[in-house]
């Protein structure tokens, strides 16, 4: 299966014991049942397909989708904002969380940078993380084979190491995770993360109850996943979703949690600093 060649000194993934176990599982029944050889064959096809329906499944590969243990970060939760930067909703939205004072981490696309480089400055100048989400987004990227995923990550990396810094996490786009991912992310080095919590916005075209979706699942060690893209609907999909947003500010406030970086949460650096000086736009 591509994306599944093992490097040297890695262990072996959830799905790699799997087919193995699978296989000689079905070595063994074709000895004294043939008929059923085919079983555990089939349930590793069905695990293979099943695993990218869950976002938080470290089926393929190793996978953040929850915060690590312990006191330093009881009640802590991260707030993750993918999709951005954007040139209507990214300077409202840092206003907001200036004003809650929380900070978030940025899951930006390569395309996009290049488009809204003053964007990515001030969410930079405000403090808050960037993490790699490829960089066209494509609709059908999770199809794609490792040699594009590994440009489109790579293709991020050097749209952002203009500002210098470089992401140490990798956001896969729809939250979908596929075996060819695996090699992508050891060639980029790069960690893979998820989420634990999100309002099924559907990328900003379903803003209505998302903050009451969201606090009615919110927990402790969550990282949670919004997105930083203008709604469909003008200024009145704009205003919407930021009520939206506000209001799960103030619910997070409500609950007692703390929200801080995504670095923090995990506890792993968020960035690998770039040699390269800042710069504040792009040729």
């Amino acid at each position: 299966m591509t994306g599944l060649v093992r490097s040297p000194g890695r262990p072996l993934s959830p799905a790699e014991q799997c087919g193995m176990a699978a296989f000689v599982l079905a070595a063994l029944l074709w000895l004294f049942a043939p008929f059923l050889a085919v079983l555990p064959l089939a349930g590793f096809v069905g695990a293979c397909l099943l695993a990218p329906a869950f976002p938080g499944w470290a089926f393929f590969y190793p996978v953040l989708c929850h915060g690590a243990r312990g006191p330093e970060r009881a009640g802590c939760i991260a707030l993750t904002f993918d999709d951005g930067p954007d040139p209507v909703s990214t300077p409202l939205l840092l206003a907001l969380l200036a004003r809650h004072g929380f900070p978030a981490t940025f899951f930006v696309t390569g395309r996009r940078v290049r488009q809204y480089p003053a964007q990515l400055s001030s969410i930079l100048a405000a403090g808050h993380e960037i993490g790699n989400h490829s960089f066209t987004h494509a609709p059908c990227i999770m199809f794609c084979g490792p040699e594009r995923l590994t440009q489109e990550m790579r293709l991020t990396r050097r749209a952002l190491s203009r500002f210098g810094v470089q992401p140490a996490f990798f956001r896969p786009p729809v939250g979908i995770n596929v075996p060819a991912y695996a090699e992508a992310l050891s060639r980029e080095q790069l960690a893979a993360v998820n989420f634990s919590c999100r309002g099924r916005d559907m990328g900003n075209r379903r803003v209505c109850g998302l903050s009451a979706r969201m606090l009615k699942r919110l927990r402790p060690g969550d990282i949670v996943l919004l997105h930083d893209r203008a709604p469909r609907g003008g200024s009145g999909g704009l205003e919407r979703w930021l009520a939206e947003v506000e209001s799960l500010c103030l619910g997070i406030e409500a609950k007692g949690l703390r929200p801080v970086l995504l670095s923090e949460l995990c506890g792993l650096p968020a960035h690998r600093h770039s040699a390269q000086a800042p710069r504040h736009s792009l040729p």
